[in-house]
């Protein structure tokens, strides 16, 4: 699965909803900078230097900083157009704690996404929620509409990933067990009770899990677990029978084992390293 990259920043230059209007032409002028355009009205033609694109309602196009874009809308009813400009960046972290930031060159996202009715009736809400509420220069405003951003491209990458041509009628299964293991992460999970309240066998969703995430639902559930469990170790004073506790591991000698598994060591050391840094 492709996913956002962590440790995302980003800076809003514009956002607008913009209507044109009968045989109206434009060209992309903001070409260093990522931009959605969401289409809610009307008709028209997108041409970048290698295709056209008709565009109609309930279409998303993802255009990545330096693409070229001319734009022109039919002789009928206009297009009206949701478009956001931001700047990307991630935030790597480094070990003096400064972090180390870098422009993101491209979103994981196709060059234009049609998704089907129901998604595309909430995204076209969700961009109309960040055009209304977008205030230039209001800190209370950034943050509100910062994070409804987050939200959409975290909906954006989930309505690609289900329409996708390799996406099997598996996928949306896969990505509901997906969730609940992320959020159900400290409590006892078997896989089969997962299989089961699915109402699939363990084996299909062993297999689920192979195909699109290319590991098995206990190696993911196991990362997940060690992920809390070491922010815990860092950020905390909690004990590890504590750490375990939280984190769904049965007891503090499976928790110590399973973490030495993955990261090389034992949970104590890295709690030592961590020492000061807080």
């Amino acid at each position: 699965m492709e996913e956002i990259p962590q440790n995302l920043v980003m800076d809003i230059h514009w956002i607008h909803d913009k209507t044109t209007f009968p045989h109206w032409t434009d060209i992309r002028q903001n070409i260093h900078v990522h931009s959605l355009y969401w289409i809610q009205e009307g008709e028209g033609v997108f041409r970048t230097d290698t295709e056209e694109h008709p565009v109609s309602p309930d279409m998303l196009f993802y255009l990545r900083p330096g693409l070229s874009m001319k734009m022109s809308s039919g002789g009928g009813e206009p297009l009206r157009i949701t478009m956001i400009l931001l700047s990307l960046y991630t935030l790597s972290p480094s070990a003096d704690n400064q972090g180390r930031v870098a422009p993101l060159h491209a979103l994981p996202l196709p060059f234009h996404l049609k998704p089907r009715r129901e998604p595309g009736r909430q995204l076209g809400q969700l961009f109309r929620r960040i055009a209304y509420g977008w205030v230039p220069g209001s800190p209370g405003s950034q943050l509100q509409t910062q994070a409804l951003l987050y939200q959409l491209l975290h909906e954006l990458l989930q309505v690609r990933a289900i329409d996708h041509p390799d996406r099997g009628q598996g996928y949306e299964l896969f990505v509901q067990m997906k969730n609940e293991l992320e959020r159900r992460y400290s409590e006892p999970l078997q896989i089969q009770d997962l299989a089961l309240r699915y109402g699939l066998s363990a084996s299909y969703v062993r297999s689920l899990f192979q195909q699109y995430l290319h590991k098995s639902p206990k190696g993911y559930l196991s990362e997940i677990r060690y992920a809390h469990a070491k922010k815990l170790l860092k950020y905390t004073r909690l004990t590890l029978k504590e750490i375990a506790d939280a984190c769904g591991y049965s007891d503090e000698f499976h928790f110590s084992k399973a973490f030495k598994q993955l990261s090389g060591q034992p949970p104590s050391t890295v709690r030592t390293r961590s020492d000061g840094q807080c």
